[in-house]
């Protein structure tokens, strides 16, 4: 407002770039199908800029963003070619996590350590679930097993375990409603032991209720 009525600034021709600046920094997504099917070109943007080549792919945007529409960023000579294979993985990890997630009393569990898929999008396992409150899952690195807690921001009922303080008790971390656990890339066994211990502890307490 102050650049506006100070300095003439016209924020219309961003007003989209705005838009989706919020919803994605915040994860504010309406629903699942919003932050996964990739239809907007917000994401399909911000999933090039995560996988950028080079430092100078940003600087070489920014420009871009401040007088185009997202969607005439998208078919710049130096993004256009980058979106395609991304989208491939993308929904190639849809399938994997379709095959791979079970979800029982209000829990999910996958474990992907067989595939390079540790960058997964976080929403697939609510989308392919939505009737789900938390998910656990296992994905593996060159450096690292990880122990992914997490909520489903549209869960049919509310979340009200802490997800932080049982990841703490592994050595991990996070906030109430989303938390993670890293092991050594060799202590796979004790992160499954860790896995299988939290999705018990979830699934009893949505038993509980």
């Amino acid at each position: 407002m102050i650049a506006q009525q100070h300095f003439g600034f016209d924020p219309a021709p961003v007003a989209d770039l705005v838009h989706w600046t919020d919803v994605i920094d915040g994860a504010l997504y309406p629903d699942a199908r919003t932050a996964v099917e990739m239809e907007a070109p917000a994401m399909k943007l911000t999933m090039v800029i995560e996988s950028a080549p080079d430092h100078g792919f940003v600087p070489n945007l920014i420009p871009l963003l401040a007088t185009k529409p997202l969607g005439e960023i998208l078919e710049a000579p130096f993004v256009a070619p980058l979106l395609p294979p991304l989208l491939k993985r993308h929904e190639l990890s849809i399938e994997i996590l379709k095959q791979r997630t079970e979800c029982k009393d209000g829990t999910i569990f996958f474990d992907i350590t067989d595939h390079d898929l540790e960058g997964y999008n976080k929403f697939i396992p609510y989308y392919l679930h939505p009737e789900s409150v938390y998910s656990v899952g296992l994905s593996k690195s060159s450096f690292r097993v990880k122990v992914s807690v997490g909520s489903n921001p549209w869960a049919p009922q509310q979340p009200e375990v802490n997800l932080a303080r049982i990841c703490e008790r592994y050595g991990g971390g996070g906030h109430a409603r989303v938390g993670a656990i890293s092991f050594n890339v060799n202590q796979h066994a004790a992160a499954i032991k860790a896995s299988q211990e939290i999705v018990a502890e979830l699934r009893a307490a949505i038993r509980k209720k």
